[in-house]
């Protein structure tokens, strides 16, 4: 809908190079001058800023529906993922299904398979003495233990790397090239999912694609290809992509801040609210896409029904009206109110599974390298930040390398 005479217009998008290479003077550009404004981007959308608007905006899923997926614009590895394209009461429904493989019980009993496999992973690094934190630990650990869940197997985390690190890094591109490769990819990722899936349905292990190939509803009804395409990429998605782009951020963080990781090492019980901050400050979910279902006021706005809203997460996160000094990390701050993993319904599904498998995995840093030394000056920081804060390249060594 176009915006009214008074309407605050921007050219902001969230999938600009310059938002990334400039993130944090960006959003506090936003917040101070464009709180709630018309972005002439990807076919216009409003971006939603500050934390009040942005919570609002989360808590009233009635007009801000998530029935047209929870990006802007639609990912180009598909917009109908399930739950989060979904309004109660059918969000319930999966939530339900899928709630009890990631609540802090069920994670906690995977500890130390997780524990474990970390050490295997960075053992070899602590041994060799030089490495990169991106390709050898954050694209190694957290993909492989989603599709472990699921029942892919670690082993395939190497097929599926490729083909979603391009898709997640070229949002909004246009290049045809590209966009069929995209396609080709996201074509592959479709048919494992359904391959496993129907090897489930005639012989189920101990997974959860054997829990959603079977009538995971309690209906009388299989899942759908498509609905069980749409189940799949999120999991995938999210497994893959955000604890993998907060252990990056907190590598170089700790390396920048010595003080700020001997703190760490005296005490690894801090490490929770280490990781809680970190992903305040260094968001790796930017934003939320939504859909208005009806006329309403937003932040001195009128949104119009059929607009669609960005609610800016990593700007909300950072409005200085709720956290003081928003711009600094500070391990003793109390983030109970930060909205890293969302807000509302659509709370993040693997949180509990994400913070455990950072709090290891920087233990494990922590204990078996505790003197590494990040090459700062070869760090490369991703120019897509639409979909997280993401680092390209964390190379590091042992300090006497």
């Amino acid at each position: 809908m176009p915006p009214g005479q008074q309407t605050r217009i921007t050219d902001f998008s969230h999938h600009d190079s310059s938002f990334a290479r400039d993130p944090f003077n960006t959003i506090t550009r936003l917040l101070e001058d464009e709180p709630v404004a018309w972005s002439t981007k990807h076919d216009g959308f409003w971006v939603v800023n500050r934390f009040d608007d942005v919570t609002a905006a989360f808590r009233d899923y009635r007009t801000f529906s998530s029935q047209r997926g929870a990006a802007i614009p639609v990912l180009n590895l598909g917009g109908d993922h399930i739950p989060v394209s979904m309004d109660p009461p059918e969000h319930a429904k999966y939530r339900k299904v899928l709630n009890p493989w990631f609540t802090a019980e069920a994670v906690a009993e995977r500890e130390g398979d997780i524990r474990e496999f970390v050490r295997g992973v960075v053992r070899p690094l602590a041994e060799a003495g030089q490495w990169d934190f991106v390709p050898d630990v954050a694209n190694v650990v957290p993909g492989s233990v989603i599709l472990g869940i699921i029942g892919f197997g670690a082993e395939r985390r190497a097929d599926f790397l490729a083909r979603m690190e391009l898709a997640m890094s070229h949002q909004g591109a246009t290049n045809p090239e590209l966009l069929a490769q995209i396609k080709q990819d996201k074509e592959w990722i479709d048919n494992e999912i359904l391959t496993l899936m129907r090897a489930r349905r005639e012989q189920p292990q101990d997974d959860l694609m054997s829990i959603l190939a079977n009538d995971p509803l309690g209906d009388g009804v299989e899942l759908t290809d498509e609905q069980m395409v749409g189940v799949g990429m999120l999991l995938l998605l999210a497994g893959f992509h955000t604890t993998s782009a907060a252990f990056a951020a907190m590598m170089v963080h700790l390396s920048k801040h010595p003080d700020h990781r001997q703190w760490l090492i005296e005490d690894f019980g801090r490490i929770p609210a280490a990781i809680e901050e970190i992903i305040r400050v260094y968001s790796p979910a930017t934003a939320e896409g939504r859909y208005v279902t009806k006329d309403v006021e937003l932040g001195g706005e009128t949104l119009n029904a059929g607009d669609m809203v960005l609610l800016n997460i990593a700007a909300a996160n950072k409005d200085p009206r709720k956290f003081d000094k928003p711009l600094e990390v500070d391990f003793l701050r109390d983030n109970r109110r930060a909205i890293s993993f969302g807000w509302g319904v659509h709370r993040c599904l693997g949180q509990h599974l994400a913070k455990a498998v950072l709090k290891i995995e920087i233990e494990t840093v922590l204990e078996l390298m505790p003197d590494y030394v990040v090459d700062l000056d070869r760090v490369v920081v991703s120019d897509a930040m639409g979909i997280g804060f993401v680092h390209d390249s964390v190379p590091a060594r042992l300090a006497d390398q």
